[in-house]
């Protein structure tokens, strides 16, 4: 079952991954427009085409990102205008305990065999893990990787922390 499939209402963030990093709407899901496949992604996260949309956007780029997505033939989309920002996502290098559990969001032949592995494609399908303590979120990918956090966040299975791949390496060395 699709995760999404209850939801009329949605807000997504079209924002750069490091505009979300720094701060974010809570309960907003990431779809960075100048990523990699915003189209594929919106798509897939949002199959019904009659839902809500509420977009955070540059204010620069909302003219073309609402122009893209009703060109998808989504029907009901607005501009976020009164956008509160939120706290940062946390990240490796503000967390004061790191031992904490890693939660590998890669494909299952890229996984690491010391993390609990969960790809952004079965939180999609509704299939994520429940955790009381918070996960090192990693994927090679950060785009993907802030999809599945903002996801997760969402649906209030995890107290997720975002890492890259480079910062989950740094930490290694210093362990």
């Amino acid at each position: 079952m699709h995760i999404f499939t209850d939801r009329k209402h949605i807000i997504i963030d079209t924002r750069s991954e490091k505009e979300f990093i720094e701060h974010h709407i809570e309960n907003s899901v990431f779809v960075g427009f100048h990523g990699v496949g915003f189209k594929y992604w919106l798509e897939l996260l949002l199959p019904d085409k009659n839902i809500d949309i509420e977009v955070i956007c540059d204010e620069q780029y909302c003219q073309k990102i609402v122009s893209t997505i009703t060109g998808l033939g989504y029907k009901n989309v607005s501009v976020m205008t009164n956008a509160i920002e939120a706290a940062p996502l946390a990240t490796i290098s503000s967390l004061s305990n790191v031992d904490q559990k890693v939660l590998d969001l890669r494909q299952r032949d890229e996984s690491q065999t010391d993390t609990d592995y969960l790809p952004v494609t079965e939180i999609i399908q509704g299939k994520p893990l429940y955790s009381e303590s918070g996960y090192v979120v990693h994927s090679d990918r950060s785009y993907r990787s802030l999809i599945a956090v903002s996801l997760l966040k969402l649906l209030g299975f995890c107290k997720l922390i975002y890492v890259d791949k480079h910062e989950l390496e740094q930490q290694k060395k210093l362990k």
